[in-house]
């Protein structure tokens, strides 16, 4: 087989191992910045048992193991600091809940990076016979976003006779999340519940198996960044993909091509200031994966990388949605003024310049304050890869396949932005006669629509960080 043929064999078979295998280890289904926290209250015999578990996705997991490493008996410590921030209490009374048993286990994660779980086993006694109400609470990460659950039973005799909480748990204790709520986990922090204690004391307490990973979806740009023999020949191929991953990213929900057609169309600027936005959103882009890298590893005490990422979605909706609304003024006024000059002048055909035409489009500064605003989210997806590259020590190969992911998203925004030029490019050249006469107005009402896009983009940022900031 010649060298050109065995170049084009491993091509296809990195690129369709994304697109046709599934993949070797899973994401976290509910993210990578995810906390999560179970707590399954057993009332058993003549005590009450909480059988308490914390999953950490990849990004807080690769915190924690910082941790860990400088941390000598961290588990013990760990496990004491959840038990003071969960509350029990019985007629009134609190209980204290005393750790009886714990564990941890690192799980594959996304990108060669691990989850995190930890379980704590935790009881306390029960003294009197007879009816008894007791109230649940956990108040561990009330900053940190993720799925909350608790479960009530009884068993060894004992009875719960009312409880505002279910018997089971719909994430089997955190190991399977079911898909239909991923959009809307669960937030239950606590619990009410009466019951009546068993007759018999309660057998030993165990803590069960961890059980095998989550059944989410591998992040295909992340896992370039795991296998264990990268041969000079999967490094390029995996920076070939890297980029074709990065226009396929580009193309989804938001990255700026609203921000870059909304300008462009109606715009006077060429080429040139296409490839400026587009290569401003793509900087900044690249950017912000950087800075989120940093405080995630550096000053996550101060600030929480999934608490700065909603309110960074919320100045980016502002801003986006101010210099939408610059826009939309300015070229209501050009269209006004043509308006207004064609109705005055409908009895014949003119081809001087208007003088709203003259207006100068935005500045240069202002072009790349828009493709700031529009570019200002990172990417989670290259997070992860800077993150694994670390962990790695495959920080050189991390940083390329970040530069070519960016370079394929700034390849498809600059070609948006080129494409639109184009066509409004055609639409001006329609002749101004009398028969289209009305076609002409319509297309100058096309900026301000255009400028309206740019508007609805930022609302549409704005909106989607509210419900993240609490």
């Amino acid at each position: 087989m010649s060298r050109r043929a065995r170049c084009l064999f491993a091509l296809a078979g990195v690129l369709g191992s994304f697109a046709i295998f599934p993949a070797v280890v899973s994401a976290h289904p509910l993210g990578n910045f995810t906390v999560n926290h179970y707590s399954g209250i057993d009332v058993a015999g003549q005590q009450i048992r909480v059988h308490y578990v914390l999953d950490l996705a990849e990004i807080p997991a690769f915190q924690e193991k910082q941790r860990i490493d400088r941390t000598p008996g961290y588990l013990a410590g760990k496990v004491a600091l959840l038990a003071q921030n969960l509350s029990l209490s019985v007629d009134g009374s609190a209980e204290r809940l005393q750790p009886s048993g714990r564990t941890m286990q690192f799980l594959p994660g996304q990108g060669g990076l691990q989850t995190l779980r930890i379980e704590a086993l935790f009881t306390a006694g029960i003294t009197t016979d007879g009816r008894h109400d007791a109230a649940y609470r956990d108040g561990n990460d009330p900053e940190r976003i993720g799925w909350r659950e608790i479960t009530v039973r009884a068993s060894d005799g004992a009875q719960v006779t009312s409880s505002d909480a279910p018997t089971t748990s719909v994430t089997n204790e955190l190991r399977t999340y079911p898909q239909d709520m991923l959009s809307s986990p669960l937030d239950t922090q606590q619990a009410a519940f009466s019951f009546r204690r068993g007759r018999l004391a309660a057998g030993a307490a165990t803590l069960g198996p961890f059980g095998g990973g989550f059944s989410g979806v591998q992040d295909r740009f992340a896992a370039l960044i795991a296998p264990d023999n990268a041969s000079w020949s999967f490094v390029f191929f995996a920076i070939i993909a890297a980029i074709g991953l990065g226009a396929a990213h580009a193309l989804g929900p938001g990255h700026g091509k609203a921000v870059v057609a909304g300008y462009m169309v109606g715009s006077r600027r060429g080429w040139r200031s296409a490839v400026l936005l587009g290569g401003t959103i793509t900087a900044t882009h690249t950017a912000g994966v950087f800075a989120l890298g940093l405080i995630t590893l550096y000053a996550s005490s101060l600030i929480t990388p999934e608490r700065l990422y909603p309110w960074l979605t919320l100045v980016s909706g502002l801003l986006v949605l101010l210099m939408g609304g610059w826009l939309v003024a300015a070229r209501s006024r050009t269209f006004l003024d043509g308006y207004n000059h064609d109705h005055a002048h409908d009895h014949a055909e003119h081809g001087h310049h208007h003088a709203a035409d003259q207006r100068r489009p935005l500045r240069r500064r202002g072009v790349v304050l828009l493709g700031v605003t529009g570019g200002l989210l990172p990417c989670p997806s290259a997070l992860i890869v800077l993150l694994a590259a670390i962990s790695l020590h495959r920080v050189a190969f991390g940083l390329l396949l970040i530069v070519a992911f960016s370079t394929g998203l700034a390849l498809v925004l600059v070609g948006i932005g080129i494409a639109v030029t184009r066509g409004t490019a055609l639409i001006k050249r329609i002749p101004t006669r009398r028969r289209l006469l009305t076609a002409v107005r319509a297309a100058r009402l096309l900026p301000v629509v255009s400028a309206l896009v740019v508007c609805v983009a930022g609302v549409g940022l704005f909106m989607q960080a509210l419900p993240a900031i609490r």
